[in-house]
């Protein structure tokens, strides 16, 4: 019974297996057995059987299909997981297609034949695309041909990757059917011409009209078919085909588009609508629309949406290529856009700013006013090579090429970049900006700025003229004025020469169209009249129009005008060429038809531009002697020289300030006797700021050089006060002009690598440290003078002092200065309390002047660097230092034969004072000099040395006929040390000395 129940157990396990599937193997079995036993050694050994063990075999086919089934059912479930967690995250799943022709993109290649070129299509047919689902894909928008424009066959080549994180993916193709069929009708075509923003009507803007360029409110000018064209259309004229790299006239791109060089266009939005962000469809639709208000032509495109989210593009253009990417959670998209062709990029921004600054929808309840609106950062930049590529191209002609472009239209990090107005007058390029730089002001701070409703009571608010855009003019690319600078700018360069002259009552603006120049000369109370010599009548027009505040003269108490400078009667207008008028009018004096002027104001040229007019202006002496002759005796001239100097810059006379080094010459050689030179560093011209005035009399160099008190009172004196009571000036005040009296480093930098080296430049900076010095506390004493018998005090030598050795260099700036205006002061005085009924009523006061004055004169030496008679006066022994008779001075200059001095008290001819003395002042009197300038205090203190050896006990002697102080004077101080020298006479401090005895 047993074995017939295992026998049953075992055919009901094998239920339903075929026969022929069933086999006996003892080694099989044998092994089985064997492989038990040696995995549990303690167990006894199974009992010997007579039937066999059965294995099941699989036919291949039999895997196969288990092996599909079951990836089958794996994919199912990973999809339904994936639906399944999009959806939980709130995200739409994409269809995923992958399309690349529709039923409108073609493809055309060009193929030789025997008649010459015919066009074979490569896809004229859809194939329809389906979602994984089944459902018929949407299709994107195919690219369009601009009627009329003609646009060359291409070859197309791609290749798509499936990546993950990749939802959809579309290539689509150039639409030719309705173009060639509008082309075929009016027989027109484009040509890619070049266009600027404007046309060449005088006064009129791109649009054919002044307007302030504001699209909306946004202040963009609007993209029209002058800005944004690529070409203009013309008729088919086979015998006159359009010339090539034809560069006569312009200076942009030109209508070739194989010119090694193009215009990159970078723009960032944020805050922008995600749903518009990560819409594949409106994205490439606006896309489309861009390129179509643009004037250009795309070709094909290729866009992905991206898992989880995100979209991004590329398209290829005939001009070359626009793409961009999208961070739909962030609300951000960047975009690059390049061209080749001549038609500009930058009025295409309002179109980007309109097509894809999309604002967010607002939520429930949110009020729409709240809604952040979309900001956009763009930056264009000129790439490539043009220059030597394109016959005639002149780099300082192109608008985008110069300050406008590298300064401001090229960065990427201004807050706010509109452009107010971008035109050309009949004279000139005019573009105007308003920038929010984020290193001065930000934009939270300027919308805060702007409530200013009852509640708000924030500083912004308060103060909202420190917090707005900066507004910056440029004219032909070079930056003229800025709002935030305009103060520090035009206050610089009118008020230090109006200042300086004693009584400017007549003067000439030269340019000065925005009319802030012209405000600031109107401050002053001794102005009588103005005259401006613009020659660019619409520059003032637009800047009336677009800058009203730098023209306003509403709060000078002393103006007439209600609101415009221009309008003050004092001020006159004349609309022509400054230099041709100059020259017409004060070449010949004798046939002047104009009163001169007292101070000339050049707010015009740049002279280290490279303008064609700056080479001739100043190497034909022309105008620079009209302009001298067109200035009263005591006239002062000054002029804007742009960018200042760098120390690492070449000299100007080889360097990129070489115009400005024949300027100065050409006003040298015209008669000027000063000219300095002065900086200003807040005008926000990305740099300092360099100025030149000049002065037809020497003397007025005493002005220039007044003190700080003197100026302010001089200031206080001369402005007009404000009706709101404000401060008339906002930048510039006493302390101010005195910075200004001492020109830059770099200025004395570059002036001493002339060619012709400054003999100044070794004598008067510093000191040669392998010179020695002798301390007056070991090497001198003060003794009687063995001079003469009346000499009074003299300086001994306690100690041997080799040739060439300084002196007491320790004191050497330890002396007090008595300027030009101090000793006017002092000498008035001291002939007011010299007459008999001043010296009877007040005798103290005489008393103590002459003290003083005998003090100067006996101790002290008197110099004319600053234009009239100063005297310094040493605070050590050293004034004690004598005169050495008849030249046997052993103490003094050592200089060349050109500035010795070649005569004593004794030979000198007083027959022929004027031209002895001219000879001996001239020898500092050098027209321009910044080391004069910047060192003069040095030069009147040391620079003396042992002229031979001094021998101890000998008295150290000096020429005091070296120190030449009034012409006037002269013949006098020679006289007296005549009588000194020949025990006649005493000077200043012994002859005060004996009689306060």
């Amino acid at each position: 019974m047993a074995k017939t129940k295992n026998r049953s157990k075992s055919n009901k396990n094998n239920k339903g297996v075929p026969r022929n599937a069933i086999s006996s193997s003892s080694s099989n079995s044998a092994a089985h057995t064997q492989r038990r036993t040696s995995s549990s050694p303690a167990a006894p050994a199974p009992p010997p059987t007579s039937r066999c063990r059965f294995s099941i075999k699989l036919t291949f086919l039999f895997l196969l299909l288990a092996f599909a089934i079951s990836t089958l059912i794996a994919f199912f479930i990973g999809w339904i997981a994936r639906l399944v967690l999009l959806s939980h995250l709130g995200l739409t799943p994409y269809d995923y297609t992958t399309n690349n022709n529709d039923a409108h993109a073609m493809a055309m290649v060009a193929l030789p034949t025997s008649g010459g070129m015919s066009k074979k299509k490569l896809d004229e047919t859809e194939e329809p695309t389906f979602t994984m689902s089944g459902k018929k894909s949407t299709q994107l928008p195919s690219p369009i041909v601009i009627a009329g424009k003609d646009v060359p066959f291409t070859t197309y080549a791609s290749k798509t990757f499936q990546m993950a994180g990749v939802a959809t993916s579309n290539t689509l193709h150039i639409d030719r059917s309705a173009a060639m069929l509008l082309m075929a009708k009016s027989g027109k075509e484009f040509d890619g011409g070049p266009d600027f923003t404007t046309d060449g009507n005088e006064g009129e803007s791109a649009s054919g009209e002044r307007s302030k360029g504001k699209a909306d409110t946004d202040g963009w000018v609007p993209c029209n078919e002058k800005s944004c064209s690529r070409g203009k259309e013309k008729n088919n004229d086979d015998d006159n085909p359009p010339a090539n790299n034809d560069y006569s006239s312009h200076n942009d791109d030109s209508d070739n588009l194989h010119l090694p060089a193009g215009q990159h266009l970078l723009v960032d939005i944020k805050d922008v609508d995600s749903n518009f962000l990560n819409s594949e469809e409106l994205l490439a639709t606006a896309m489309i629309e861009l390129i179509e208000e643009s004037k250009l032509t795309l070709l094909s495109y290729h866009c992905h949406s991206l898992v989880p989210i995100g979209v991004s593009c590329a398209g290829v253009l005939l001009e070359s290529h626009v793409a961009f990417h999208t961070w739909p959670m962030e609300g951000v998209m960047t975009m690059d856009l390049f061209t080749c062709g001549g038609g500009l990029l930058i009025p295409t921004l309002p179109s980007i700013e309109r097509l894809f600054g999309v604002p967010s929808t607002p939520g429930e309840g949110e009020d729409p006013e709240d809604v952040v609106q979309p900001t956009m950062l763009w930056s264009h930049k000129l790439r490539g090579f043009r220059e030597g590529f394109a016959p005639g191209y002149v780099r300082s002609k192109n608008p985008l090429d110069g300050s406008l472009g590298r300064y401001l239209l090229g960065k990427l990090d201004f807050d706010m970049k509109r452009p107010l107005l971008s035109t050309k007058t009949a004279i000139q390029s005019v573009n105007i900006y308003e920038v929010m730089e984020p290193k001065s002001r930000d934009y939270h701070s300027y919308h805060k700025s702007l409530l200013t409703g009852e509640d708000d009571s924030s500083y912004e608010a308060t103060y909202p003229e420190s917090f707005g855009p900066n507004k910056i003019l440029f004219l032909d690319d070079i930056i003229q004025s800025t709002s935030y600078g305009d103060a520090a700018y035009h206050e610089s360069i009118v008020h230090p020469a109006m200042i300086t002259h004693t009584n400017p009552q007549r003067v000439a603006i030269i340019g000065g169209g925005e009319g802030a120049t012209l405000r600031e000369v109107l401050k002053h109370k001794s102005v009588k009249e103005v005259v401006i010599l613009e020659i660019d009548e619409e520059l003032v027009k637009i800047c009336a129009e677009y800058m009203p505040e730098w023209s306003d003269c509403g709060d000078i108490e002393g103006s007439d005008a209600s609101k415009s400078c221009f309008d003050d009667s004092r001020a006159r207008v004349v609309y022509v060429d400054a230099f041709k008028w100059f020259i017409d009018t004060f070449g010949k004096e004798e046939e002047r038809t104009e009163d001169k002027f007292d101070v000339v104001i050049m707010d015009s040229l740049d002279p280290k531009t490279s303008v064609e007019i700056a080479g001739g202006l100043y190497n034909d002496s022309s105008f620079v002697d009209s302009l001298s002759n067109g200035l009263s005796a005591d006239g002062v001239f000054v002029v804007q020289l742009g960018k200042s100097k760098m120390s690492t810059d070449p000299p100007d006379e080889i360097g990129r300030f070489k115009d400005t080094a024949l300027m100065i010459d050409a006003l040298g050689k015209s008669g000027f006797e000063s000219i300095h030179t002065y900086d200003e560093g807040h005008s926000h011209f990305y740099m300092p700021w360099s100025y030149l005035v000049s002065f037809k009399e020497y003397k007025t160099r005493a002005n220039w050089h007044r003190t700080t008190p003197q100026l302010q009172i001089e200031l206080q004196q001369r402005l007009h006060k404000t009706k709101s009571g404000k401060p008339a000036l906002k930048y510039f005040d006493a302390a101010t002009m005195a910075r200004n009296q001492i020109p830059p480093k770099s200025a004395e930098t570059l002036y001493c690598r002339k060619e012709e080296y400054p003999y100044e430049c070794d004598e008067l900076i510093g000191f040669d440290p392998e010179d020695d010095n002798h301390p007056a506390s070991e090497y001198l004493r003060v003794g009687k003078s063995g001079v003469s018998e009346f000499a009074g005090r003299g300086l001994f030598a306690t100690q041997d002092l080799p040739e060439d050795s300084f002196l007491e260099l320790e004191g050497s700036g330890k002396s007090f200065h008595l300027p030009p205006l101090t000793m006017s002061v002092v000498g008035t005085l001291h002939e007011w309390a010299d007459e008999d009924e001043n010296h009877d009523r007040l005798p103290f006061v005489e008393k103590a002047l002459s003290g003083l004055y005998a003090y100067i004169h006996g101790y002290g030496h008197g110099s004319v660097l600053l234009g009239e008679v100063h005297y310094s006066v040493e605070s050590d022994i050293m004034l004690f230092m004598n005169h050495g008779c008849n030249g046997t001075y052993n103490y003094g200059y050592i200089g060349d034969e050109d500035r010795e001095v070649k005569f004593t008290e004794v030979n000198v001819d007083l027959n022929n004072l004027e031209e002895i003395t001219g000879n001996l002042i001239n020898i500092v009197r050098v027209p321009y000099s910044p080391v004069f300038d910047r060192n003069w205090r040095h030069a009147l203190n040391s620079g003396d040395y042992t002229l031979r050896d001094v021998k101890e006990g000998e008295e150290v002697l000096t020429d005091y006929l070296s120190f030449v102080g009034n012409i006037d004077d002269f013949k006098e101080d020679v006289m007296s040390l005549r009588r000194q020298c020949a025990g006649e006479g005493v000077g200043d401090v012994t002859e005060y000395e004996s009689a306060s005895s």
